[in-house]
């Protein structure tokens, strides 16, 4: 912008223009230049935001199954914890109360249980975490290859 305003201030003196609306000449236009200047620039900066997320959308739409997938497993997950906690333990606590089971052996039983089953649970967590990383980062590759650049020129 220092540029442009040395340009226009050496333009107007050289245009032999009256001393007296040299100033005032040179302020009119670094204004009028700078605000179409700003305007293109957020222009440049607009397209490339917009480019950008018309290529991100693409690629969402395309891999709309994948994160659906995704969204379904995690979902099920949540929901296969919760009933195991809500309502599994709890039919056989009963059932072995109802058996007449040992209260220690039962306790012992159950803990037993509930360990293996949160491991299980973990194990699938943790696979199901792996998938969805995974995909993102295929999303995010993608999108990095069809990233569009701003030029130094688009920027001042």
């Amino acid at each position: 912008m220092t540029d442009l305003a040395q340009l226009i201030s050496s333009a107007v003196k050289a245009s032999g223009a009256d001393d007296s609306i040299n100033k005032q000449l040179t302020e009119v236009l670094k204004k009028d230049l700078n605000d179409y200047v700003s305007l293109e620039r957020l222009k440049n900066k607009l397209e490339v935001l917009y480019t950008f997320e018309k290529n991100y959308l693409e690629l969402v739409k395309a891999y709309k199954e994948e994160i659906k997938f995704a969204s379904t497993l995690q979902e099920d997950l949540r929901k296969e914890r919760s009933k195991f906690f809500s309502e599994t333990l709890k039919e056989v606590s009963e059932t072995l109360s109802e058996s007449q089971v040992d209260q220690s052996v039962a306790s012992k039983w159950l803990k037993e249980l509930v360990d293996s089953y949160t491991k299980s649970l973990d194990l699938s967590s943790s696979l199901i975490e792996e998938h969805t990383l995974d995909t993102i980062g295929k999303i995010r590759s993608e999108a990095k290859l069809s990233k569009p650049n701003l030029s130094s020129d688009n920027l001042e």
